[in-house]
């Protein structure tokens, strides 16, 4: 009887043992690498393993347009597709995504450009990634910066001036010249009103917003919301 449980007790710490350096062994293979720098990024990390390798949420990517896009001529349920441009690696030279990977995004809804000047907001949901082999990868990704993709300030106010200068408010364009240097639309168009004013600026504020362009090679940034585990 002794000897029966001796051979248990034996029998249960070498279980033990093993199961403690499996863990060991498992967690020992694991490497931690680093992104390449992404400005106003969150965290860098990756992790390295045998069986795959995994870029830790908040991370930060850039891919680009596949093709020119323009708000106009698109509608909800549309897919656009982006793509990688060069090889994604670590800054410790591991590849995570090879160069000619495509993101695929649908278009969920588009805010029509609107008077006074509001521009189109365009909202995508990026569905996954498509490896050159025809491997696909769910992801969970969305704009690093907003929530939705928009012209900005500066083409606005290039909208604007361009819109009072062929009506005649050539200081009203000037206004809106010297909000774009200070990056306020609105600071350019205040300061437009007090130095020509007119028709021209009212009609350039009043007038519909811009539709959302981009051209084929322009780079957006993303936020990874959750892991994105990738194959060796």
């Amino acid at each position: 009887m002794f000897k029966k449980m001796l051979s248990l007790t034996i029998l249960s710490s070498f279980l033990a043992l093993n199961v403690q350096v499996g863990a060991f062994a498992n967690y020992s293979d694991v490497d931690i690498e680093h992104m390449q720098t992404i400005e106003n990024a969150k965290i860098d990390l990756v992790k390295i393993t045998p069986s795959g390798n995994i870029i830790q949420k908040e991370n930060n990517i850039v891919v680009n347009f596949s093709q020119n896009f323009n708000s106009k001529y698109y509608k909800p349920g549309d897919y656009v597709q982006f793509s990688f441009d060069n090889d994604l690696r670590t800054q410790e030279g591991t590849l995570l995504i090879p160069c000619n990977s495509s993101l695929i995004a649908r278009v969920a809804s588009i805010e029509a450009p609107k008077w006074f000047s509001r521009n189109a907001k365009v909202f995508m949901e990026f569905t996954h990634i498509l490896l050159p082999d025809g491997t696909n990868i769910p992801v969970c990704v969305e704009l690093a910066n907003k929530k939705y993709l928009q012209e900005g300030a500066k083409e606005t106010a290039g909208k604007i001036a361009a819109y009072t200068l062929s009506i005649g408010g050539v200081g009203a364009g000037l206004g809106s010249a010297i909000g774009v240097a200070a990056g306020n639309t609105i600071t350019g168009l205040i300061i437009g009103g007090s130095v020509g004013g007119g028709v021209g600026l009212v009609s350039g504020i009043v007038s519909p917003g811009l539709h959302f362009k981009a051209k084929k090679g322009e780079e957006i940034i993303l936020e990874l919301q959750d892991n994105l585990k990738l194959p060796n």
